[in-house]
C-alpha cells in the first residue's frame, strides 16, 4: 500500500474525521514529526525522548516567520505570540493543555527558551 501523504496542518486533510486525523498524526509521529497544526493550534505528541530540534539553529530558523511557512514547531508558536505582542502592544497568551505526563512542562520550557533567545 502506498505511503500516505502526511499533512503538517490537519485542515489540509481532504476527509477530516477521527480515523484520518489519527492516521495522519501516527504517520508524522513515526517520522519523528511530533508537531502538527490545526490552523493556528499546535498539537504535540510527546516522544518521551530528546529530539535534536531545540538548538540555536531552530531558534534562528523560526524567528519572525508566519505559522505554516515552515514545519510546525513550538518555536513558531512562541515567535508568533512575541511578534503579535510587539506589533499590537498588547499582552498575548499561549494555552498549554494536556493529560498528566503529556509534556506540558517541557513544552513550556521550550517556549520560554525561544522567547528568551
Amino acid at each position: 500500500q502506498p505511503q500516505q501523504k502526511d499533512y503538517d496542518d490537519l485542515c489540509g486533510l481532504l476527509d477530516l474525521n477521527e480515523k484520518t486525523l489519527l492516521e495522519n498524526l501516527r504517520n508524522r509521529f513515526k517520522q519523528e514529526k511530533i508537531y502538527t497544526y490545526v490552523g493556528s493550534i499546535l498539537i504535540v505528541i510527546n516522544p518521551f525522548k530528546f529530539l535534536p530540534i531545540y538548538n540555536p539553529k531552530y531558534v534562528k530558523m523560526y524567528d519572525n516567520h508566519q505559522l505554516g511557512k515552515l514545519e510546525p514547531h513550538i518555536y513558531a508558536v512562541a515567535d508568533v505570540a512575541y511578534h503579535a505582542m510587539l506589533q499590537r502592544k498588547k499582552n498575548q497568551c499561549i494555552v498549554i493543555s494536556g493529560e498528566s505526563g503529556s509534556g506540558k512542562t517541557q513544552s513550556t520550557n521550550f517556549l520560554i527558551h525561544h522567547l528568551t533567545a
